[in-house]
């Protein structure tokens, strides 16, 4: 039986780029990860979110079952056959980066469509991946104390992990 939780945890780990601790970190009041498997699921038709998360599972099972191996399975599900599942974990990346679900418009302007995008949530927000690579903050919202701006930011690393 495939934990759902677990697999979009790996899934998001391979996509994003950033650590387990940092997707699903194990003291986790604020718990975002549950809030994007629901909105993953809400926002793709005909349960083709738990269909994406079992083909991880089938990938990663046949590759043995370890945790390591996450963003070579994500890659090659990225780089599938089927156009509307590569770009659900196009829209999947989008969710951790910026706290949004990004609906796409296709047409026949030159630019192919237009991307709308609508925010789940002022914690959703806050909580976008996009901050910890900026090594930034969103307005209004810091964890960090008064005063740190005078003194040398930590390395990038430090952001993608988690950082409490």
């Amino acid at each position: 039986m495939v934990d759902y939780m677990e697999y979009f945890i790996r899934l998001s780990v391979g996509l994003t780029g950033f650590t387990r601790d940092a997707i699903a970190p194990q003291i986790d009041p604020v718990d975002i990860k549950t809030v994007y498997l629901q909105v993953f699921r809400d926002k793709l038709p005909n349960g083709m979110a738990d269909q994406i998360i079992c083909e991880y599972y089938n990938l990663n099972q046949a590759e043995g079952g370890k945790d390591g191996n996450n963003e070579a399975i994500a890659g090659a599900l990225l780089s599938g056959t089927y156009p509307a599942e590569v770009l659900a974990l196009r829209q999947l990346i989008y969710l951790w980066y910026m706290g949004a679900w990004p609906t796409v418009v296709s047409d026949n302007s030159p630019t192919r469509g237009q991307t709308f995008s609508e925010v789940i949530s002022a914690t959703s927000y806050t909580q976008g991946l996009v901050w910890r690579v900026m090594q930034s903050h969103p307005m209004g919202s810091s964890n960090y104390t008064y005063g740190y701006w005078a003194t040398t930011p930590p390395p990038l690393q430090d952001y993608l992990e988690n950082p409490a």
